[in-house]
C-alpha cells in the first residue's frame, strides 16, 4: 500500500511539473497572426499554418536593417500617444514576398502597454505597406511564409532608431 501510495506521489507531481512547463511554454510563444476580415487583405494567401519567423527562414529586406532604417526614420510622423517607449510592428512576408496581417505591440518607458492611436497605426502602416524588396524566406530550398517585425524606439515622441 506504502508503495502505491508514493507512485501515486510521483505520478501526480510528475503531471504537475508537465503542466506548468505547458502552461510556461504556451504563454511565451510568439503567436499566430490570425486573419481579421476588418483589417487584412482577403486576397493575401499563405501555404496554411506560418511555423517560421524570419530568423529561421532567412527572410529579410533587401539591403536589411540598415535599408529600412533609410527609408524609414525621417518620415514618421509625432506620435501623441506615445512619449517614450517602443512599437512592434509584427507582420508575415508570405512566399510570394507580399506582406499583410500587420499587428501593433506598443510599450513605454516603464515595459507597461501603450497604445496608439488609429491614424497613428495608418500613418505607420502607409510607411511600411509599400517596402517590396522582401527576400522570400526558405527552408531546404523550398519557399516559405514567415513572420517579420520591426521595431520602432521612440523618445520625446519621434521615432529615434528603428531595428
Amino acid at each position: 500500500m506504502k508503495m502505491l501510495n508514493r507512485a501515486l506521489l510521483i505520478s501526480f507531481l510528475i503531471c504537475i511539473a508537465v503542466i506548468i512547463l505547458l502552461y510556461i511554454s504556451l504563454t511565451n510563444d510568439v503567436g499566430n497572426i490570425a486573419m481579421n476580415s476588418r483589417t487584412d487583405n482577403p486576397n493575401f494567401h499563405t501555404k496554411g499554418i506560418i511555423t517560421y519567423q524570419y530568423y529561421q527562414a532567412s527572410t529579410k529586406y533587401k539591403g536589411e536593417r540598415k535599408t529600412i532604417r533609410k527609408a524609414l526614420i525621417n518620415k514618421v510622423p509625432k506620435l501623441t500617444t506615445i512619449k517614450k517607449g517602443w512599437i512592434v510592428i509584427r507582420f508575415i512576408v508570405n512566399y510570394q514576398g507580399l506582406t499583410d496581417r500587420f499587428r501593433f505591440f506598443c510599450i513605454d518607458e516603464k515595459y507597461g502597454d501603450a497604445k496608439l492611436s488609429n491614424q497613428e497605426e495608418e500613418n505607420f502602416l502607409k510607411l511600411i505597406r509599400p517596402l517590396h524588396n522582401w527576400e522570400i524566406g526558405k527552408v531546404n530550398g523550398e519557399k516559405v511564409d514567415s513572420y517579420y517585425q520591426i521595431t520602432f524606439k521612440v523618445e520625446n515622441g519621434k521615432v529615434i532608431d528603428i531595428f
